[in-house]
């Protein structure tokens, strides 16, 4: 009997283990090894390709950190200076080369997005990390240039994408003059340009009270058919500077140039002018950013003190003092741009003449260069880094093939005079 039973094989058990269980393990473990473990089984492919498992991640995890900062050089092309060193994210150091032949000339970074927007009407929403794109379908019907432009992404992994159009009625101007010409990232005197170049010493831009949204949907596959106007009291001009709106929410915030808020909201189609804060009147450097908590920060700096004074917009139209940041030894850089201030006011980056941009720690007072750009390089985007990859449907991969020098819409183009310009009067 005893020789029966030894005799028997043993039953295989067949082991299952709770997706629960599975979900949490991994809910706790590094982004970068959560993909590795993609390919151990079809079921932890299936928990990590939900939606509901990447909301998840997020909202458990830490916030988003500024991995970098992108700028468009003098030949157009997009570069990336990182910030911290410590993050695993090798894509955003190797950028399709196809994508830096794209002649950009405006750029957001929304959500661990850009929009590009090129000089032949392009429009790309590109993701560094994952190198995927989505291309957005020209309009239709052409106006005349953009004043401003911002991203907006959606729970459901869709975007809106908006841009704002001046309309011609009831417009006036404000004139801009040219303070320098470069060519190939050289100075050019005044004396050895071109005769006809002596009219354009000086600049308008236009400012008006009217101004239509135009938004395309990836959830439908199509610009809005509705015409989206807004009329304001007040004559209003988008600062040059900050074409990209931040992105909070439904909600898109522009800076326009007399130092008020533009705040456009997707829901209920319709925008609002958002007066700045009192005490933010003759303060310089101007700019809008998305705090910690998902709350609009108003920044502006006093070259006097070397103080950067920060506001919080509670209840859509009241400004909140929140801190003034010393700024030691910045007394002989001219601050032209704040480009980003960290979560709980540890730190600061800003831009500076001659073109650098620099990281303040406001707890050690520690002033860095973080890179050094070229002379004519107006743009810089801050780039955060979502704790988990953002997804999008209806994106594809980027072509792993660039196109060929033949190909490039620059090559063998002559070298572009650029213009420096300030305002003047009105």
């Amino acid at each position: 009997m005893v020789k029966k039973l030894l005799s028997k094989k043993p039953k295989k058990i067949k082991s299952v283990i709770n997706e629960d269980v599975v979900t949490e393990i991994l809910l706790r473990l590094p982004t970068k090894s959560i993909f590795k473990f993609k390919s151990t089984s079809k079921t932890w492919l299936k928990i990590i390709n939900d939606p509901w498992f990447a909301n998840s991640y997020k909202s458990s995890n830490d916030l988003p950190v500024l991995a970098g900062l992108f700028n468009v050089n003098y030949n157009y092309e997009l570069k990336f200076s990182p910030v911290n060193h410590h993050l695993k994210s090798p894509s955003l150091n190797h950028l399709p080369l196809d994508l830096k032949d794209l002649s950009v000339t405006d750029m957001l970074s929304s959500n661990g997005f850009l929009l590009l927007c090129t000089s032949d009407e392009e429009k790309i929403v590109y993701n560094p990390v994952t190198r995927r794109r989505l291309m957005i379908p020209k309009m239709k019907r052409n106006n005349e240039w953009y004043h401003a432009f911002g991203l907006i992404h959606e729970n459901d992994n869709h975007i809106k994408v908006v841009f704002a159009y001046k309309l011609a009625s009831d417009d006036i101007q404000t004139a801009l003059e040219i303070h320098r010409f470069t060519r190939d990232n050289k100075f050019v005197d005044r004396d050895e340009l071109p005769q006809h170049w002596s009219d354009l010493i000086v600049k308008w831009q236009c400012r008006t009270k009217d101004i239509e949204f135009r938004v395309y949907c990836s959830k439908k596959k199509e610009w809005n058919s509705k015409i989206l106007v807004s009329t304001f009291p007040r004559h209003v001009c988008f600062e040059p500077q900050q074409q990209a709106g931040v992105s909070i929410g439904g909600d898109l915030y522009w800076m326009t140039l007399d130092g008020s808020v533009l705040d456009y909201n997707s829901k209920r189609e319709a925008a609002e002018l958002i007066s700045a804060p009192a005490a933010s009147e003759g303060l310089k450097a101007k700019s809008l950013h998305c705090s910690a908590n998902g709350i609009l920060v108003y920044c502006a700096c006093d070259r006097k003190t070397e103080e950067v004074v920060i506001w919080e917009l509670i209840d859509r139209k009241i400004w909140a003092a929140k801190k003034r940041v010393q700024l030691h030894g910045v007394k002989h850089l001219h601050l032209e741009m704040i480009l980003y201030v960290c979560h709980e006011m540890q730190a600061v980056f800003f831009q500076t003449r001659p073109k650098a941009v620099y990281r303040f720690g406001v707890s050690e007072e520690k002033l860095e260069v973080i890179c050094h750009l070229c002379l004519n390089v107006d743009q810089v985007t801050p780039y955060l880094m979502s704790p988990w990859p953002a997804a999008l449907i209806g994106d594809e991969a980027w072509p792993s093939s660039s196109s060929s020098p033949s190909e490039n819409k620059n090559s063998g183009s002559k070298p572009r005079l650029l213009i420096h310009y300030n305002r003047i009067y009105e």
